[in-house]
């Protein structure tokens, strides 16, 4: 009785001092940032705050992020039991329009939660707006002229000089009803097209600059069908 005594006295002292229960844990107090609105072409940067709440080191084993995100570590690799880090990101918007949401990836050695999600959320707005967005002519004869009209329109707070007006074919040209777009209005940019015979389809760009703008390089895309199907519609 007195050797069960001691050998159970013993096993829990082992208990005791066994590391098994020894772990690292990642806090992360605010893993959602929501940047508001901003215009295409900012840049957002924030810095996500975590720690190791465990009590053996943390590491960190990798960061990596979404599309139009980037992320670096901005602290050391490992850190000690009641340590803070920061993860750095950047969110370039010049792609992008509308509501979105992108992640970064933690991955630590954290056996509970190996890997955390950290989300970047806001909306993107376009300072200098097209409507529509895009023309498409549809079908069109080879040797035929049509028109279209795309309305600029500056949703910024200050005048917005346009300048630079090309095309990238000489069958698409291009003018503005004005030269200056002052905040809240808009100016006409009058399209046409004098498809050459010989191909299937015309894809082409209007292209200007919008001084004063924060993304200052623009575009409108033009589409048209110009197949033989097309010379027998019109």
């Amino acid at each position: 009785m007195r050797l069960s005594m001691l050998a159970c006295t013993a096993c829990a002292l082992l208990l005791m001092t066994c590391p098994a229960w020894a772990a690292p844990t990642v806090n992360v107090p605010q893993p959602d940032y929501d940047f508001g609105t901003i215009y295409q072409g900012e840049n957002v940067r924030h810095a996500f705050s975590f720690s190791n709440s465990g009590n053996v080191p943390l590491t960190v084993e990798k960061v990596s992020s979404s599309c139009g995100c980037t992320a670096a570590l901005a602290s050391a690799k490992t850190l000690a039991p009641g340590e803070s880090g920061e993860i750095q990101t950047t969110f370039d918007s010049t792609r992008f329009r509308g509501a979105i949401s992108k992640t970064v990836y933690l991955y630590t050695n954290d056996p509970a939660q190996p890997m955390v999600q950290l989300h970047l959320n806001g909306k993107i707005q376009e300072e200098v707006a097209l409507d529509p967005q895009l023309v498409n002519f549809g079908a069109v004869a080879p040797k035929r002229t049509v028109k279209s009209t795309v309305s600029l329109i500056n949703q910024g707070k200050r005048e917005i000089r346009l300048e630079g007006l090309e095309t990238t074919t000489p069958e698409l040209t291009a003018r503005f009803s004005a030269e200056t777009i002052p905040a809240g209005g808009k100016v006409s940019v009058e399209l046409t097209l004098t498809p050459k015979p010989g191909q299937p389809r015309f894809s082409g760009y209007v292209l200007y600059k919008a001084a004063g703008a924060i993304r200052h390089d623009l575009r409108i895309p033009v589409y048209a069908d110009l197949g033989e199907h097309s010379a027998s519609l019109h």
